[in-house]
Protein backbone atom coordinates (compact mmCIF):
# COMPACT_ATOMS: atom_id res chain seq x y z
CA UNK A 1 0.00 0.00 0.00
CA UNK A 2 3.06 2.50 0.73
CA UNK A 3 4.79 1.35 -2.37
CA UNK A 4 1.74 2.52 -4.36
CA UNK A 5 1.23 5.43 -2.57
CA UNK A 6 4.70 6.54 -3.14
CA UNK A 7 4.41 5.77 -7.15
CA UNK A 8 1.34 8.05 -7.07
CA UNK A 9 1.87 10.96 -4.47
CA UNK A 10 -0.90 13.31 -5.74
CA UNK A 11 -3.54 10.35 -4.58
CA UNK A 12 -1.69 10.03 -1.56
CA UNK A 13 -1.62 13.54 -1.07
CA UNK A 14 -5.49 13.61 -1.54
CA UNK A 15 -6.14 10.57 0.98
CA UNK A 16 -4.64 12.77 3.78
CA UNK A 17 -6.48 15.86 2.82
CA UNK A 18 -9.56 13.28 3.33
CA UNK A 19 -8.42 12.07 6.25
CA UNK A 20 -8.14 15.73 8.21
CA UNK A 21 -11.10 16.90 6.78
CA UNK A 22 -13.18 13.95 7.91
CA UNK A 23 -11.35 13.94 11.54
CA UNK A 24 -12.05 18.03 12.08
CA UNK A 25 -16.34 17.38 13.28
CA UNK A 26 -15.68 14.72 15.48
CA UNK A 27 -12.30 16.79 17.15
CA UNK A 28 -15.19 19.57 17.47
CA UNK A 29 -17.49 16.91 19.25
CA UNK A 30 -14.62 16.11 21.34
CA UNK A 31 -13.95 19.35 22.29
CA UNK A 32 -17.67 19.71 22.63
CA UNK A 33 -17.94 17.78 25.45
CA UNK A 34 -14.98 18.10 27.37
CA UNK A 35 -16.18 21.84 27.67
CA UNK A 36 -19.74 20.66 28.67
CA UNK A 37 -18.22 18.41 31.58
CA UNK A 38 -15.92 21.28 32.95
CA UNK A 39 -16.49 20.24 36.76
CA UNK A 40 -16.35 17.03 38.42
CA UNK A 41 -19.59 17.81 39.51
CA UNK A 42 -21.59 18.67 36.93
CA UNK A 43 -20.96 15.10 35.96
CA UNK A 44 -22.45 13.39 38.80
CA UNK A 45 -25.81 12.72 37.58
CA UNK A 46 -24.94 11.66 34.16
CA UNK A 47 -25.42 7.99 33.99
CA UNK A 48 -22.82 4.91 32.45
CA UNK A 49 -25.59 4.35 30.19
CA UNK A 50 -26.19 7.76 28.65
CA UNK A 51 -22.27 8.22 28.18
CA UNK A 52 -22.09 5.68 26.42
CA UNK A 53 -24.94 6.33 23.86
CA UNK A 54 -22.81 9.96 23.73
CA UNK A 55 -19.88 8.06 23.16
CA UNK A 56 -20.36 6.53 19.54
CA UNK A 57 -18.59 3.79 20.21
CA UNK A 58 -15.84 5.34 21.49
CA UNK A 59 -16.31 3.81 25.40
CA UNK A 60 -12.67 3.81 26.11
CA UNK A 61 -11.68 7.42 24.93
CA UNK A 62 -14.54 8.77 26.71
CA UNK A 63 -13.13 6.72 30.13
CA UNK A 64 -9.80 8.54 29.11
CA UNK A 65 -11.21 11.97 29.43
CA UNK A 66 -13.13 11.01 32.79
CA UNK A 67 -9.68 9.77 34.05
CA UNK A 68 -7.94 13.01 33.35
CA UNK A 69 -10.73 14.96 35.20
CA UNK A 70 -10.52 12.59 38.31
CA UNK A 71 -6.78 12.85 38.42
CA UNK A 72 -6.94 16.56 38.30
CA UNK A 73 -9.61 17.29 41.01
CA UNK A 74 -8.96 14.03 43.32
CA UNK A 75 -5.50 14.07 43.04
CA UNK A 76 -4.72 18.03 42.70
CA UNK A 77 -7.46 19.38 44.62
CA UNK A 78 -6.76 20.42 48.21
CA UNK A 79 -10.18 21.34 49.56
CA UNK A 80 -10.97 19.13 52.70
CA UNK A 81 -12.22 15.71 52.52
CA UNK A 82 -15.94 14.99 53.05
CA UNK A 83 -18.69 12.21 52.99
CA UNK A 84 -20.04 13.79 50.04
CA UNK A 85 -16.82 13.70 48.41
CA UNK A 86 -16.16 9.83 49.01
CA UNK A 87 -19.75 9.11 47.14
CA UNK A 88 -18.68 11.85 44.42
CA UNK A 89 -15.55 9.16 43.82
CA UNK A 90 -17.29 6.26 43.87
CA UNK A 91 -19.82 7.29 41.83
CA UNK A 92 -17.51 8.61 38.96
CA UNK A 93 -15.03 5.98 39.04
CA UNK A 94 -17.88 3.66 38.46
CA UNK A 95 -18.69 5.78 35.31
CA UNK A 96 -14.97 5.37 34.21
CA UNK A 97 -14.87 1.83 35.01
CA UNK A 98 -18.52 0.87 32.99
CA UNK A 99 -16.46 2.83 30.13
CA UNK A 100 -13.90 0.66 29.91
CA UNK A 101 -14.07 -2.44 32.90
CA UNK A 102 -10.38 -3.48 32.01
CA UNK A 103 -9.22 0.20 33.00
CA UNK A 104 -7.36 -1.61 35.96
CA UNK A 105 -5.19 1.46 36.63
CA UNK A 106 -8.50 3.21 37.81
CA UNK A 107 -9.98 0.72 40.07
CA UNK A 108 -6.22 0.84 41.59
CA UNK A 109 -6.52 4.48 42.57
CA UNK A 110 -9.57 4.88 42.91
CA UNK A 111 -9.88 2.02 45.07
CA UNK A 112 -6.93 3.07 47.45
CA UNK A 113 -7.44 6.50 47.33
CA UNK A 114 -11.36 5.85 48.90
CA UNK A 115 -10.08 3.58 51.39
CA UNK A 116 -6.85 5.10 52.90
CA UNK A 117 -6.84 7.63 55.63
CA UNK A 118 -6.16 11.33 55.53
CA UNK A 119 -3.75 12.69 54.07
CA UNK A 120 -3.89 10.34 51.09
CA UNK A 121 -7.14 9.63 51.01
CA UNK A 122 -10.79 9.34 52.60
CA UNK A 123 -10.40 6.49 55.09
CA UNK A 124 -13.68 4.73 53.53
CA UNK A 125 -12.72 1.14 53.52
CA UNK A 126 -16.18 0.06 52.08
CA UNK A 127 -16.38 2.62 49.71
CA UNK A 128 -12.52 1.68 48.58
CA UNK A 129 -12.75 -2.16 48.32
CA UNK A 130 -16.57 -1.73 46.62
CA UNK A 131 -14.50 -0.79 43.88
CA UNK A 132 -11.53 -3.65 43.66
CA UNK A 133 -14.36 -6.18 44.29
CA UNK A 134 -16.01 -4.28 40.77
CA UNK A 135 -12.50 -4.65 39.30
CA UNK A 136 -11.71 -8.20 40.31
CA UNK A 137 -14.81 -8.91 38.56
CA UNK A 138 -14.01 -7.52 35.53
CA UNK A 139 -10.68 -8.66 35.44
CA UNK A 140 -10.54 -12.01 36.44
CA UNK A 141 -6.74 -12.55 35.25
CA UNK A 142 -5.38 -9.55 37.14
CA UNK A 143 -3.10 -10.24 40.07
CA UNK A 144 -2.39 -6.94 41.31
CA UNK A 145 -6.18 -5.96 42.42
CA UNK A 146 -6.87 -9.04 44.44
CA UNK A 147 -2.98 -8.44 45.93
CA UNK A 148 -4.12 -4.19 46.59
CA UNK A 149 -7.32 -4.81 48.16
CA UNK A 150 -5.80 -7.95 50.47
CA UNK A 151 -3.37 -5.11 51.47
CA UNK A 152 -6.60 -2.91 52.76
CA UNK A 153 -8.42 -5.46 54.37
CA UNK A 154 -4.85 -5.89 56.23
CA UNK A 155 -3.88 -2.70 57.00
CA UNK A 156 -7.22 -0.66 57.64
CA UNK A 157 -9.97 -3.16 58.84
CA UNK A 158 -7.52 -6.09 60.66
CA UNK A 159 -10.08 -8.61 58.94
CA UNK A 160 -6.62 -10.78 57.88
CA UNK A 161 -9.06 -13.71 57.12
CA UNK A 162 -10.06 -11.42 54.21
CA UNK A 163 -7.08 -10.34 53.67
CA UNK A 164 -5.67 -13.95 53.23
CA UNK A 165 -7.97 -15.33 50.76
CA UNK A 166 -6.85 -12.45 48.51
CA UNK A 167 -3.72 -12.83 48.69
CA UNK A 168 -4.50 -16.50 47.98
CA UNK A 169 -6.32 -15.63 45.03
CA UNK A 170 -3.91 -13.71 43.94
CA UNK A 171 -1.55 -16.09 43.99
CA UNK A 172 -3.05 -18.09 41.62
CA UNK A 173 -3.45 -16.01 38.76
CA UNK A 174 -1.59 -17.37 35.51
CA UNK A 175 1.67 -15.58 34.48
CA UNK A 176 3.25 -15.32 37.73
CA UNK A 177 7.07 -16.48 38.28
CA UNK A 178 7.40 -19.29 40.71
CA UNK A 179 8.98 -16.68 43.49
CA UNK A 180 6.08 -14.33 43.37
CA UNK A 181 3.91 -17.48 43.58
CA UNK A 182 5.45 -18.80 46.73
CA UNK A 183 5.60 -15.10 47.99
CA UNK A 184 1.99 -14.42 47.71
CA UNK A 185 1.33 -17.70 49.26
CA UNK A 186 3.42 -16.89 52.45
CA UNK A 187 1.82 -13.83 53.08
CA UNK A 188 -1.71 -15.73 52.43
CA UNK A 189 -0.35 -18.05 55.52
CA UNK A 190 0.83 -15.00 57.86
CA UNK A 191 -1.99 -13.51 57.73
CA UNK A 192 -4.06 -15.77 58.50
CA UNK A 193 -1.80 -17.49 61.43
CA UNK A 194 -0.12 -14.58 62.62
CA UNK A 195 -2.86 -11.31 61.96
CA UNK A 196 -1.80 -7.98 62.88
CA UNK A 197 1.92 -9.65 62.40
CA UNK A 198 3.88 -5.81 62.10
CA UNK A 199 7.04 -7.77 60.36
CA UNK A 200 3.89 -8.58 57.50
CA UNK A 201 2.98 -5.06 57.68
CA UNK A 202 6.23 -4.02 57.51
CA UNK A 203 6.66 -6.18 53.91
CA UNK A 204 3.40 -5.45 52.79
CA UNK A 205 4.02 -1.35 52.97
CA UNK A 206 8.13 -2.42 51.09
CA UNK A 207 5.78 -4.35 48.21
CA UNK A 208 2.93 -0.68 48.22
CA UNK A 209 6.78 1.40 48.17
CA UNK A 210 8.29 -1.03 45.27
CA UNK A 211 5.54 -1.14 43.03
CA UNK A 212 4.00 2.60 43.63
CA UNK A 213 2.30 3.75 40.52
CA UNK A 214 2.69 7.72 41.93
CA UNK A 215 5.06 9.51 43.85
CA UNK A 216 2.42 10.80 46.55
CA UNK A 217 1.80 7.14 46.85
CA UNK A 218 5.43 6.05 47.22
CA UNK A 219 5.94 9.07 49.72
CA UNK A 220 2.97 7.54 51.58
CA UNK A 221 4.56 4.13 51.64
CA UNK A 222 7.68 5.38 53.13
CA UNK A 223 5.46 7.23 55.80
CA UNK A 224 4.21 3.97 56.70
CA UNK A 225 7.60 2.34 56.61
CA UNK A 226 9.03 4.75 59.11
CA UNK A 227 6.00 4.38 61.49
CA UNK A 228 6.10 0.68 61.49
CA UNK A 229 10.21 1.06 62.21
CA UNK A 230 8.84 3.69 65.14
CA UNK A 231 6.36 0.56 66.16
CA UNK A 232 8.85 -1.86 66.23
CA UNK A 233 11.25 0.39 68.47
CA UNK A 234 8.48 0.37 70.83
CA UNK A 235 7.86 -2.71 71.39
CA UNK A 236 11.80 -3.09 71.82
CA UNK A 237 11.57 -0.25 74.73
CA UNK A 238 8.53 -1.30 76.35
CA UNK A 239 9.97 -4.88 76.21
CA UNK A 240 12.66 -3.36 78.35
CA UNK A 241 10.38 -1.68 80.48
CA UNK A 242 8.57 -4.69 81.96
CA UNK A 243 12.24 -6.12 83.27
CA UNK A 244 12.85 -3.18 84.62
CA UNK A 245 9.35 -2.97 86.66
CA UNK A 246 9.68 -6.34 86.91
CA UNK A 247 12.92 -6.03 89.06
CA UNK A 248 12.20 -2.72 90.87
CA UNK A 249 8.47 -3.29 91.32
CA UNK A 250 7.95 0.29 90.10
CA UNK A 251 7.64 2.19 86.59
CA UNK A 252 10.98 4.75 85.81
CA UNK A 253 10.01 8.51 85.50
CA UNK A 254 10.87 8.68 82.21
CA UNK A 255 12.60 6.38 79.59
CA UNK A 256 15.67 7.93 80.04
CA UNK A 257 16.08 6.41 83.75
CA UNK A 258 16.18 3.02 81.66
CA UNK A 259 19.80 4.17 80.74
CA UNK A 260 20.75 5.59 83.92
CA UNK A 261 20.12 2.77 85.78
CA UNK A 262 22.06 0.21 82.98
CA UNK A 263 18.99 -1.35 81.17
CA UNK A 264 19.65 0.14 77.82
CA UNK A 265 23.00 1.70 76.34
CA UNK A 266 21.02 4.89 74.49
CA UNK A 267 17.42 6.07 73.21
CA UNK A 268 17.24 5.10 69.71
CA UNK A 269 16.07 7.93 67.52
CA UNK A 270 12.86 7.82 65.75
CA UNK A 271 12.45 7.90 62.03
CA UNK A 272 9.55 10.16 62.40
CA UNK A 273 10.87 12.07 65.44
CA UNK A 274 9.08 12.97 68.21
CA UNK A 275 10.28 11.38 71.86
CA UNK A 276 9.68 8.22 73.40
CA UNK A 277 7.68 8.49 76.59
CA UNK A 278 6.01 5.89 79.41
CA UNK A 279 2.49 5.22 78.62
CA UNK A 280 1.89 4.71 82.55
CA UNK A 281 -2.09 3.42 82.01
CA UNK A 282 -0.70 0.72 79.93
CA UNK A 283 2.77 0.65 81.18
CA UNK A 284 4.15 0.68 77.36
CA UNK A 285 6.64 2.94 75.74
CA UNK A 286 5.17 5.44 73.24
CA UNK A 287 6.80 7.79 70.93
CA UNK A 288 4.95 10.69 71.01
CA UNK A 289 4.83 11.69 67.09
CA UNK A 290 3.29 8.68 66.22
CA UNK A 291 0.89 8.53 69.26
CA UNK A 292 0.38 11.84 67.62
CA UNK A 293 -0.63 10.80 64.41
CA UNK A 294 -3.09 7.70 65.32
CA UNK A 295 -4.84 10.16 67.74
CA UNK A 296 -5.44 12.30 64.76
CA UNK A 297 -6.50 9.05 62.23
CA UNK A 298 -8.64 7.37 65.38
CA UNK A 299 -10.39 11.25 66.11
CA UNK A 300 -11.70 11.31 62.54
CA UNK A 301 -12.68 7.99 62.18
CA UNK A 302 -14.96 8.03 65.35
CA UNK A 303 -16.28 11.35 64.29
CA UNK A 304 -17.13 9.66 60.96
CA UNK A 305 -18.45 7.05 62.28
CA UNK A 306 -20.99 8.97 64.68
CA UNK A 307 -21.68 11.07 61.68
CA UNK A 308 -23.21 7.44 60.03
CA UNK A 309 -24.64 6.50 63.17
CA UNK A 310 -27.07 9.32 63.20
CA UNK A 311 -28.16 8.37 59.58
CA UNK A 312 -29.16 5.28 60.78
CA UNK A 313 -31.26 6.65 63.74
CA UNK A 314 -31.30 10.69 63.29
CA UNK A 315 -29.28 10.85 66.45
CA UNK A 316 -26.06 10.59 67.67
CA UNK A 317 -24.66 8.17 69.90
CA UNK A 318 -25.59 8.73 73.62
CA UNK A 319 -22.13 8.08 74.49
CA UNK A 320 -18.58 5.93 73.24
CA UNK A 321 -20.13 2.86 74.43
CA UNK A 322 -22.48 2.90 72.11
CA UNK A 323 -20.87 4.44 69.37
CA UNK A 324 -18.08 1.01 69.90
CA UNK A 325 -21.09 -1.14 69.80
CA UNK A 326 -22.01 0.18 66.44
CA UNK A 327 -18.92 0.04 65.19
CA UNK A 328 -17.93 -3.41 65.84
CA UNK A 329 -21.54 -4.91 65.25
CA UNK A 330 -22.67 -2.57 62.28
CA UNK A 331 -19.18 -2.18 60.27
CA UNK A 332 -15.70 -3.80 59.35
CA UNK A 333 -14.12 -2.43 62.18
CA UNK A 334 -12.50 -2.26 65.35
CA UNK A 335 -13.07 0.37 67.50
CA UNK A 336 -9.92 2.15 68.09
CA UNK A 337 -8.54 2.29 70.93
CA UNK A 338 -6.38 5.07 72.74
CA UNK A 339 -2.83 4.89 71.89
CA UNK A 340 -1.86 6.10 75.53
CA UNK A 341 -4.75 4.09 77.02
CA UNK A 342 -6.58 6.87 78.11
CA UNK A 343 -10.35 8.06 77.07
CA UNK A 344 -11.58 9.92 74.56
CA UNK A 345 -13.61 13.12 75.06
CA UNK A 346 -17.08 13.13 73.05
CA UNK A 347 -19.87 15.27 72.71
CA UNK A 348 -23.44 13.58 72.33
CA UNK A 349 -24.92 17.12 71.24
CA UNK A 350 -22.01 17.43 67.69
CA UNK A 351 -20.70 13.31 67.82
CA UNK A 352 -17.57 15.56 68.15
CA UNK A 353 -14.83 12.85 69.10
CA UNK A 354 -11.98 14.76 70.74
CA UNK A 355 -8.77 14.02 72.95
CA UNK A 356 -5.75 16.36 74.66
CA UNK A 357 -2.55 16.58 72.81
CA UNK A 358 -0.06 14.11 74.41
CA UNK A 359 2.09 15.60 76.72
CA UNK A 360 5.87 15.24 76.30
CA UNK A 361 8.13 15.74 79.61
Amino acid sequence: MIEQLAKRPFIGLLIIIVLIVLTIPFQNRIDKIRGKFRSVEDTLYMTSSSLKKLSLGYKELFADIYWLRALQYFGGNDKKMSEKDSDLMLHYFDIITDLDPKFVNAYRFGGSFLAEPSPLGFGDIEKGTKLFDKGRLNNPDNFRLPLEEGFLYYLYSENYKKASDLFKEASEKTGLSKFRKYSLRGMAASALQKGGDIYLSRKIWQNIYDNAYSESRKRFALMNLNEINTTIMEKRLTEVLKDYLEEKNRLPEDVNQLVVDGYLSNIPKSPIGGEFIIAKKIGQVKNSELAERRLYFYVRQLTVKAIRFKQFYDRYPEDLAELRNFIETQTTLKFPEHPLGIEYKYDPETGRVSTDPVKVR
